[in-house]
């Protein structure tokens, strides 16, 4: 069975900074020849969201996507010091055993630094709710840290490393067999 990441987006905002530093690392992981599989919430029909409904086609095959993956990328904006309500959409369709033993990554976008803390609080409570098996240490970027213009995402020095960091490390836990299930 080949290894699959596949990456969640919360962001309402097909190109927002969070969505693309995703997407960079989803591009390295791509190139190491790891099957790569996306959704947003604009894939969903917002009732399904809404009302958080696993029934009908396209969450069916998100849930399905998200237990056969070998690990598991989120990825958010962070407006009131704390992960999106998109994000949390998207995670409230997934049955609390779904992560079990996977690996996983989160990788947020502020304008401000000082939430990073509470964020990190979040992910580590989402960690153990779904009894993930291997946390890589998340990706925060600043919004002054990641340009998006007609060319392309630019990043700083910091978030370019982070990126690399985050991309290593999954490809690193994925591919190396005798890797520690370590959850934060």
């Amino acid at each position: 069975m080949s290894k699959q990441a596949v990456f969640i987006s919360g962001s309402p905002q097909p190109s927002s900074r969070s969505t693309r530093v995703a997407q960079a690392i989803a591009e390295r992981l791509d190139a190491a020849d790891l099957r790569v599989r996306r959704f947003g919430l604009s894939d969903f029909e917002s009732s399904d969201l809404v009302y958080a409904r696993a029934d009908g086609r396209v969450p069916q095959h998100y849930l399905e996507v998200v237990e056969a993956a070998s690990a598991v990328i989120w990825s958010t904006p962070v407006y009131k010091a704390t992960y999106s309500g998109g994000l949390k959409l998207l995670l409230d369709i997934i049955p609390p055993d779904a992560l079990r033993g996977k690996t996983v990554l989160a990788v947020a976008s502020s304008r401000i630094g000082r939430h990073f803390q509470s964020v990190q609080r979040a992910f580590d409570d989402l960690y153990r709710f779904f009894d993930v098996g291997f946390v890589i240490p998340p990706v925060f970027v600043l919004d002054e840290q990641v340009h998006i213009g007609e060319h392309g995402l630019r990043c700083d020095a910091n978030a370019e490393a982070a990126i690399d960091r985050a991309a290593t490390a999954l490809l690193s836990a994925l591919f190396t067999p005798e890797r520690a299930h370590v959850a934060s």
